[in-house]
């Protein structure tokens, strides 16, 4: 539900200013609190894509509300590589598209020339696979989608190989390898998930979780879009990733923030300075027995921390780790390749691009 307050009721007719192109986004941004919700896109076992409200009761009637995909449906078996502004990044061998869940608009874009040769590398038994990244660069007005494919030798990614880098412009409709200048040294960790190949974007800069197979350590990997080049954040010291635990980035206050399972321990990390190694924090340290396959999602307005258990249900907890509510959605939550948070708005694509392009 969107309402008119502030500085927009003090300019008299509401029919002119919502009339007024520039009403969107000065909506997006002087929202005094904005709604943040989890899409769940559907699959085959459960069809249903479900639009839900963190902040309100997770039992409540207002909850949740089922946002109409009509061009695509759930046999493409769509993803969704990330959201940014409201807007929604979903991808699939049929297609991939970009979607404002909140008034329906969407695009077609064109595949990237790597995925369009993903038979071909399968045939050859590399099996190619990727990153995902979705973003915004203000000073071009352009919304941008990164993807980093690498191959790996079987399909639980136990081996995998060196990412190169290819990014789009909604601008410009057209896709470009990024030339970074030098040789990548980083592989995607192992991981029986594929929740943590959807990146976070953060500082003008999209950031993954990999491993540097030149010092044998796990980072983050910053990829500044203005500036395309790549840089390392160092991880908290005691973060070890395996092939058996889970763990993702997230943004906590405005800053990056990392938490991980291991067993049924949930730790949660905050970087209080962007990119200094030295301020890290632990904040969180709670047990969540017995859901060992919890995925964390969100900190709502209140500070309460919302997650999965890897299946059908949503759990809830306070600050100290506590648990406040559960309730099954019957609908899969999977990761982050089958859910996302976004926020409300009624943004539409940039002047100049066309809404639909069917390729």
């Amino acid at each position: 539900m969107y309402y008119v307050t502030g500085a927009f009721a003090n300019h008299g007719c509401l029919s002119s200013l919502i009339s007024h192109p520039n009403f969107a986004t000065l909506h997006f941004h002087l929202a005094a609190s904005p709604t943040h919700n989890l899409l769940s896109i559907g699959n085959d076992c459960f069809p249903e894509t479900l639009s839900i409200d963190f902040d309100a009761s997770l039992s409540g009637d207002s909850a949740y509300v089922p946002p109409i995909i009509d061009f695509m449906d759930h046999q493409q078996h769509p993803q969704i590589g990330g959201s940014c502004r409201g807007f929604v990044f979903l991808h699939s061998d049929k297609g991939f598209y970009l979607w404002n869940p909140s008034t329906g608009v969407h695009k077609q874009i064109p595949r990237s020339p790597m995925t369009i040769g993903i038979k071909l590398n399968i045939l050859n038994r590399n099996i190619l696979r990727f990153l995902y990244g979705f973003a915004y660069e203000p000073s071009t007005d352009d919304y941008l989608v990164v993807l980093g494919s690498y191959k790996c030798y079987n399909d639980y990614d136990r081996v995998s190989g060196l990412i190169t880098l290819e990014i789009f412009s909604l601008r410009t409709n057209k896709w470009k390898q990024v030339e970074v200048g030098f040789h990548l040294p980083y592989m995607v960790i192992n991981t029986n998930r594929p929740s943590n190949k959807v990146g976070l974007f953060l500082n003008g800069a999209i950031h993954w979780v990999v491993h540097n197979h030149e010092t044998n350590m796990n980072v983050i990997i910053a990829f500044d879009l203005k500036e395309t080049t790549i840089s390392e954040i160092a991880l908290p010291k005691d973060f070890c990733v395996t092939y058996s635990i889970q763990y993702d980035l997230l943004v906590l206050d405005g800053l990056i923030s990392a938490w991980i399972v291991d067993m049924d321990v949930v730790e949660i990390w905050v970087m209080q300075e962007y990119a200094v190694h030295s301020s890290w924090i632990k904040t969180l340290v709670f047990s969540i027995r017995p859901d060992p396959d919890f995925f964390l999602v969100y900190f709502t307005n209140c500070g309460d921390i919302v997650g999965t258990d890897g299946h059908d249900e949503l759990v809830k907890f306070n600050y100290k780790g506590q648990l406040l509510e559960n309730l099954s959605y019957h609908c899969c939550f999977s990761g982050r390749s089958k859910m996302v948070v976004y926020t409300e708005s009624l943004l539409s694509l940039p002047t100049g691009v066309r809404l639909v392009n069917e390729l």
